[in-house]
């Protein structure tokens, strides 16, 4: 069994998350060193390596993956933590009965795209003016086939999906990490199964010793079974279409319409059913009014309508403004296929709400029973921040960055200055319901020690039933 405090006092300290080539230079050094075994399992698209990298021969295979979403670094520092501390030998991890496999990266080229706001202390702006994401479709745990019901997504899983589908072929872990974060708020976490009271203690005890927050809802625990406190079953898209079936007559038009797939897990469970798969996520900054129960005397639906009908505006005039310059734009730009693939919304999706507006469709947020009732601050937060407001925001600023980096004609001059006052007074406005001031940052390095910590104590659940 490994003694995770003495692993997550050892995480190396750094002010930022890792670029792709410093986690790339770091695999190339391993090279050198007999205990690992470094392959390239693949390239992306873009024709960047990605790493495979094998330590140990012990009876337990286990898996970690960065990366899976391009926009989300924690995990590049996690994996780059975990090779430093197997490169130094640490006993804990080095004497381990673990045949460790970690790729530090599945999506380079996405990383890449993200690199203007993960090389810098972490701050809203530079986040929104500076977040990439691909269309869903081209993601690694977001094109995976799914069937069912009236939901059919065939589409093929992306390249480098596909590279780490292999991955998953050849290693069958009998542990597997994926390395997810999400944008704001405390730790939570996915598992495959129930891992037991003790293991979530000592994950509660890992939060406590960092002073960090535990999310008391976990994304999706409207409709996850929880295990213990902050931890959910994983989520699929097909408990997520029985999700909205309750208050939508076609789920599969707000899921498929985006190509929203499976992810790699989906995979794995197939492949071998018996593997834990464990994904610790946490934000990167916690806000006082984050998860608040205290009351604000509004109206929830009413509220989170506003919020909607103040994103269906700014999506309309991107809309308006795409039609005016996308012949001056360049088609093969990853940000341009992510505005036409993911972020730009259709007239009927401006009207209906839903993905890319807000996170569910108007005649939920109308209809659902739920909303009909006063608003905590916690609520606040998550409509301005978490789940609407500036999370569509960031995805907006994409169509800036594509502008900015093509050809000023007139036409395109034009939609720049429309588009950055449009989106600044968009800020003010979900600004202007919180002091962001009052935001904290967490350390990287922290949540590395986190994220790496807590997936510790759930292998040491897979390697406890091996010895029992």
């Amino acid at each position: 069994m490994i003694q995770v405090p003495s692993v997550v006092s050892a995480v190396p300290h750094c002010d930022t998350f890792c670029s792709v080539q410093k986690l790339n230079d770091y695999v190339e050094r391993l090279r050198t060193d007999p205990r690992f075994q470094v392959e390239v399992a693949g390239r992306s698209l873009g024709g960047i390596p990605i790493f495979h990298v094998r330590f140990g021969e012990g009876s337990t295979k286990a898996l970690y993956v960065a990366g899976n979403h391009c926009m989300e670094p924690i995990g590049g520092l996690t994996s780059y933590s975990l090779l430093n501390l197997l490169h130094q030998n640490h006993s804990e991890l080095a004497g381990a009965d673990v045949e460790w496999h970690i790729v530090p990266c599945i999506d380079p080229d996405g990383a890449l795209l993200n690199e203007g706001w993960t090389q810098k202390p972490f701050a809203l702006e530079h986040f929104m003016r500076n977040f990439y994401l691909q269309p869903l479709r081209d993601g690694v745990d977001t094109s995976f086939p799914v069937t069912y019901k009236n939901l059919s997504i065939n589409n093929e899983p992306s390249h480098e999906a596909k590279i780490l589908a292999k991955l998953l072929d050849a290693i069958k872990p009998d542990f597997y990490a994926a390395l997810h974060n999400t944008f704001a708020g405390g730790a939570f976490f996915f598992s495959s199964r129930d891992i037991g009271a003790q293991c979530y203690a000592e994950i509660h005890d890992l939060l406590r010793r960092y002073n960090f927050p535990l999310r008391a809802k976990p994304q999706y625990s409207e409709f996850l079974r929880s295990f213990g406190q902050g931890v959910v079953e994983m989520h699929s898209v097909v408990k997520h279409y029985d999700f909205l079936a309750r208050t939508l007559p076609n789920p599969e038009e707000v899921l498929g319409g985006h190509g929203y797939g499976g992810a790699s897990w989906d995979y794995l469970e197939q492949i071998k059913p018996d593997a834990l798969i464990f994904v610790p996520e946490m934000g990167y900054f916690q806000h006082p009014s984050y998860e608040s129960d205290r009351q604000t005397g509004r109206n929830l639906r009413q509220f989170k309508l506003r919020i909607e009908a103040d994103s269906k505006f700014v999506a309309a005039v991107m809309l308006q403004e795409w039609e005016k310059v996308k012949q001056d734009l360049d088609p093969a730009s990853p940000l341009y296929k992510a505005m036409e693939g993911l972020a730009l919304p259709s007239r009927d999706t401006i009207m209906a709400g839903g993905w890319p507006v807000s996170r569910y469709p108007s005649r939920d947020t109308l209809f659902n029973p739920e909303y009909d009732r006063h608003m905590t601050e916690g609520e606040q937060f998550d409509a301005c921040i978490v789940n609407d407001g500036l999370k569509f925001l960031a995805f907006d600023y994409q169509f800036l960055r594509l502008l900015e980096g093509s050809t000023r004609t007139p036409a395109v001059s034009r939609a720049i200055d429309r588009l950055e006052e449009l989106f600044q007074a968009a800020f003010a406005d979900i600004a202007g319901h919180f002091d962001l001031s009052r935001i904290e940052v967490f350390a990287c390095d922290r949540l590395a020690a986190i994220q790496l910590g807590s997936s510790l104590v759930a292998l040491n659940s897979v390697l406890g039933k091996g010895m029992s």
